[in-house]
C-alpha cells in the first residue's frame, strides 16, 4: 500500500510544481536542468510504485520545485505566479479526469511498456523518447478535459521539438499529480489543512538545501 503520509504527499507535490516551473521556462526559451528533467520523465515510467521514493529517485532534482510550492503557498495572493498556479491547477484537473477515464488509462499503459522496450536503445531525454511521451499525451489526456493554454514566446512555442518537450512534461506532471492524488492529496486541503502542508514543505525544502 502506497504511504499516504504528509511527507509522501508533500514530494509529490513539489513534482507537480517542478513540471509547471519547467512547462513555463521551456515555453519561453529558457534553459531547463537536464536532471531535473530526467527525474520527472523517469517517474512516468515507474507505474506500480511501492512508495514515493520508488517514483522520484532523486529527491535534490526536485529543489526547484520544492522552492516554487514554498513560494506559492505562503506568499500573498499577490506575489503568486498566477500563471504556474494556472498550469498546476490544470494539472491536477486532469488527473482527476485520467483515474476515472479506463480507455485512456490502458492507452497510456501501453504507450508506456512501448517506451520502455525504447530504453534499451536510447536516454529517457532523447528526443525521440520526449516525443514518444508528448505523442501519449496527445492521444490519451488531451481529448479527456479542458486543454491547458501554455503562454509563452509565440516564435518559441512554434518549434516542433518545443511543442513535444512542454507536452512531455505536461504528461509527467499529470503522472505526479496522479500519485498525490493516490497517497491521499486532495484540492480542498489547501482550504483545511493549508498551514499542515506549509509546514512540511518548508521542512522538506529546508532538507533538501541541506543536502544539495
Amino acid at each position: 500500500m502506497l504511504d499516504k503520509s504528509q511527507r509522501a504527499q508533500t514530494i509529490a507535490l513539489a513534482a507537480i510544481c517542478q513540471s509547471a516551473m519547467m512547462i513555463q521556462q521551456v515555453s519561453r526559451g529558457q534553459a531547463i536542468s537536464d536532471e531535473s528533467l530526467e527525474c520527472l520523465l523517469n517517474g512516468i515510467m515507474v507505474t506500480a510504485p511501492d512508495s514515493v521514493f520508488d517514483v522520484y529517485q532523486s529527491l535534490p532534482d526536485l529543489t526547484a520545485g520544492s522552492n516554487l510550492m514554498v513560494h506559492q503557498l505562503s506568499g500573498q495572493t499577490t506575489a503568486k505566479d498566477v500563471e504556474l498556479t494556472r498550469y498546476v491547477a490544470g494539472i491536477m484537473s486532469l488527473s482527476k479526469r485520467l483515474l476515472k477515464n479506463t480507455r485512456a488509462l490502458n492507452a497510456l499503459r501501453g504507450d508506456i511498456d512501448d517506451v520502455q522496450r525504447r530504453l534499451e536503445h536510447f536516454s529517457i531525454t532523447d528526443h525521440s523518447i520526449i516525443q514518444n511521451f508528448a505523442d501519449s499525451y496527445s492521444k490519451a489526456i488531451s481529448p479527456i478535459g479542458a486543454k491547458i493554454q501554455v503562454i509563452g514566446n509565440p516564435d518559441t512555442l512554434r518549434q516542433p521539438s518545443v511543442q513535444a518537450k512542454v507536452r512531455a512534461i505536461l504528461l509527467a506532471g499529470v503522472r505526479a499529480a496522479i500519485l498525490w492524488r493516490q497517497m491521499g492529496g486532495q484540492r480542498r486541503q489547501f482550504l483545511f489543512i493549508r498551514k499542515q502542508i506549509l509546514k512540511d514543505a518548508i521542512l522538506f525544502n529546508k532538507e533538501l538545501t541541506t543536502t544539495s
